[in-house]
């Protein structure tokens, strides 16, 4: 479960907070502090200065700077960026210098924070504590069938010599079972693909609900990752469109979720 502090606008996985020299967050429609209902930090929804004054907050909450952010343009495919510190402060003052046509951001740098844009669709982060190296990723329903998160945590274990069994995941707040509804043909990519089990869609009245938060447990489960080390948010960004943006709830403005990993002092 994640970690909600109702004095801020900020939560962690706790799985992550196990680890000191990990940063990890998801923001809410508040601000750090907890005030306010509009902490938009997607360049949509608002004018580019208030999604800007928002990020600055953010990063002042979370004591960075805007060169320790990394951005990407979400493009729903499964595009892997291996991000470098020449890639920092990418996306932060502009949605223009984001990291173009990309859902996974890998890297094994210190002090670069990735983040995962979100409004429904599902951010997942991983972390390997053995490699020292993180993920942020963007899985919506085009990225979950294409297993964005399975392929972010090969790119770790290929690039950094991760060790899938000993690799983190948390999968973060996003539309829920019960709520994602989409219709036959939508669907049939789904119904039709085995790799997608039985409980993870249910018909109703003529639709179809998908669930795609445990079809990426799923797929981290059959590529090796062990269920102690996935977290999994059972926040649905549509029935809690108080505290979250929600796209099916007609918001264009976005959260995010980030992961860091810190230097050792």
């Amino acid at each position: 479960m994640l970690t909600f502090n109702n004095l801020s606008g900020l939560i962690k996985f706790n799985i992550l907070e196990k680890h000191p020299e990990v940063l990890n967050f998801v923001t809410t429609r508040q601000t750090p502090s907890g005030s306010g209902t509009m902490f938009n930090i997607g360049y949509s929804g608002g004018s580019d200065q208030e999604t800007l004054d928002c990020r600055k907050e953010l990063a002042q909450s979370l004591g960075l700077k805007a060169e320790n952010f990394v951005f990407q343009q979400q493009v729903h495919k499964d595009n892997v960026k291996i991000v470098t510190q020449e890639d920092c402060g990418k996306g932060f003052l502009s949605r223009d210098t984001a990291i173009k046509a990309t859902d996974i951001l890998v890297t094994k740098e210190r002090n670069i924070c990735l983040v995962t844009r979100s409004a429904d669709c599902v951010p997942v982060l991983l972390y390997s504590p053995d490699s020292k190296s993180a993920a942020a990723i963007h899985s919506g329903r085009e990225g979950t069938y294409l297993g964005v998160a399975a392929k972010a945590a090969k790119t770790l274990a290929e690039n950094f010599g991760a060790k899938i069994e000993n690799m983190i995941a948390c999968i973060g707040p996003a539309i829920g079972f019960e709520c994602y509804e989409v219709d036959t043909d939508c669907a049939e990519k789904f119904t039709n693909n085995p790799r997608f089990s039985h409980e993870t869609y249910a018909y109703k009245s003529g639709k179809v609900f998908l669930d795609l938060k445990s079809m990426i447990y799923n797929d981290l489960i059959t590529l090796g990752l062990k269920p102690e080390n996935i977290e999994k948010s059972d926040i649905c960004t549509k029935c809690s469109n108080n505290r979250f943006f929600s796209a099916r709830m007609k918001d264009n403005q976005r959260f995010c979720a980030g992961i860091m990993i810190k230097n050792q002092r």
